[in-house]
């Protein structure tokens, strides 16, 4: 039977009655063009961030990036003007304003923070990357909270393991945190929870994985108990949390960044498919595709083939590069299906750049190298600062019933061991005083030193040294310590296609050096194979370990 028009409209008069009030008030705010924009006046991160951020007065205002200049030089000459800074502060006179990111990162720290003092953390996801604390794991946390939050309504935080006072460490990351227009105070560390890291877990916290794939011991043991929801790493699988509900682990893989791209990627694309106006409808801002982009440029330097980049990094960084801040295209096609140069199409989503490298657009280029510059530049750095910088722990089972488990530290750093000792007031012998003050701080029983620079001629280099602490730590004696590393040196040595290690003489060559005179503590190596880094030498570690006795 067909109703008369007039009954039909009735009748769906009748059907708005019964959708409840709230919903078609927020349905109206979230229509209303942004000139007619009116907020509610109460929080809405309970319910979510995203409409916290849209429809509330309480909302912190943030401009989006997407609606400023963009471009890599654009965005450089706002940096270069003022210097790496720690932060950028939000009408601090220089002009800096902060974009959707910061606005995300301190909405998201405060209220975890407040919930965590009220004894809940129930719903909640920490998300972290690995303790070393480079580009490639912080921004992988971030953008994995982030993305979760806005495209899966997960409520996520991300944790950086760094302590906030340790970040100047790591200028690089300063850099791209400019780049992507967040301040550094608006990370969340441990030290600043109101409870022990121990203890996340008891109140209902559970935790993402990225850039490592077993949960740190500050946070607990949780191997099999559902408390680790998602891991996205591009490290050897450790074979833990075999009961999370996303474990993506992809070796070879250039960058966790990409894997975290991966990842989301479908429901990004529709997020910029639904929206009329793009990029700039989607509920991901430019900012954090360019922070995406900085971990996999500085991982892979610069998407070239023979340092690590793979087809899963080119094709995140396809995607990424023309929603970024960096492209000067504003206008992201999505049904685009053409394959051309991506600095011209704002298409990212189907086009690639070649995995010969030969059509990186010159901003990634010169963005690569800036990164690196500032990665490179440790000169005003200590001895304990470079050690610390960039360091990974390790308590590693042994087969001796005198040392059954031996503490590690893995330190990766960007300066060769010659230029290293031409800093230190008395060369090696100081070097060595200060890296066992190092050990006796941290109470390891082994530390390495991996390095990582390029020579006069450009050409990368690697070097590796071994330090046993003799005394203080589980080896007793320096019998111990020097059987210990005899063993190990041996293993090292063995390992030629990874490693390829010969005698370090670069302080004298062809005599003595200056670290052979404590050759029952310490031994240093040049390393002829430049791709092995710290990825491949800590499984190597592990397995000789493994084996003393």
């Amino acid at each position: 039977m067909r109703l008369p028009r007039n009954s039909r409209l009735l009748c769906f008069l009748l059907s708005l009655s019964f959708i409840p009030p709230f919903i078609l008030v927020f349905s109206l705010l979230a229509w209303l063009d942004e000139s007619m924009k009116i907020c509610l006046p109460f929080s809405l991160n309970r319910i979510s961030t995203q409409a916290h951020q849209s429809l509330s007065c309480q909302a912190k205002s943030y401009t989006s990036i997407s609606s400023k200049g963009t471009g890599l030089k654009a965005i450089m000459s706002e940096v270069n003007g003022d210097g790496i800074s720690t932060g950028i502060k939000q009408g601090n006179g220089n002009g800096k304003q902060q974009g959707k990111l910061a606005g995300f990162l301190t909405s998201q720290k405060e209220t975890f923070l407040d919930d965590l003092k009220k004894g809940n953390g129930n719903g909640w996801t920490v998300v972290m990357g690995n303790e070393a604390g480079d580009l490639d794991s912080i921004a992988s946390s971030i953008s994995y909270a982030y993305l979760s939050a806005a495209l899966t309504a997960q409520r996520s935080v991300p944790l950086i393991l760094t302590p906030a006072n340790l970040m100047k460490l790591r200028p690089e990351n300063l850099l791209a945190f400019e780049l992507s227009s967040f301040p550094v105070e608006s990370l969340l560390h441990p030290e600043q929870l109101p409870i022990s890291t121990t203890e996340l877990s008891s109140l209902g916290v559970k935790f993402g994985l990225v850039d490592h794939n077993r949960l740190l011991p500050p946070f607990g043991d949780h191997t099999r108990d559902g408390t680790v929801e998602s891991i996205i790493d591009h490290h050897e699988d450790e074979h833990s949390h075999l009961d999370a509900e996303i474990r993506e682990i992809q070796i070879p893989t250039g960058s966790s960044a990409s894997l975290v791209t991966k990842h989301f990627m479908k429901e990004w694309k529709s997020s910029l498919s639904s929206s009329p106006a793009g990029q700039k409808g989607s509920p991901i801002p430019s900012e954090l595709a360019t922070l995406l982009l900085s971990a996999i440029l500085i991982d892979t330097t610069g998407l070239k083939p023979d340092r690590k980049a793979t087809e899963t990094d080119y094709q995140a960084a396809s995607f990424l590069y023309p929603i970024s801040t960096l492209s000067t295209t504003t206008t992201p096609n999505p049904d685009n299906t053409s394959a051309v140069d991506s600095q011209q199409n704002g298409d990212g989503h189907i086009i690639s750049f070649s995995t010969d490298g030969s059509n990186i657009p010159q901003d990634l280029t010169i963005l690569t190298e800036k990164l690196q510059d500032t990665k490179m530049d440790v000169s005003s750095l200590t001895t304990s600062q470079l050690l610390l910088r960039d360091y990974k722990e390790y308590s590693l089972p042994t087969s001796s019933s005198e040392y059954p488990t031996l503490k590690i530290g893995l330190s990766t750093v960007p300066l060769g061991f010659k230029k290293w000792l031409s800093k230190e007031p008395n060369g090696f012998e100081s070097l060595l005083e200060e890296t066992n003050e190092y050990m006796e701080e941290k109470t390891l029983d082994i530390e390495g030193i991996l390095t990582s620079f390029k020579n006069g001629q450009g050409k990368s280099r690697r070097e590796l040294a071994l330090i046993v602490r003799r005394s203080g730590g589980v080896i007793k004696s320096h019998e111990q310590a020097n059987k210990v590393l005899k063993e190990l040196k041996k293993g090292l040595e063995t390992n030629s296609d990874l490693l390829d290690l010969s005698k370090w003489d670069k302080d004298n060559k062809g005599a003595i050096s200056a670290w052979e005179n404590h050759n029952d503590q310490v031994v240093f190596w040049k390393q002829g194979n430049v791709k092995s880094t710290r990825k491949q030498v800590a499984p190597i570690l592990r397995d000789l370990v493994a084996s003393l006795n």
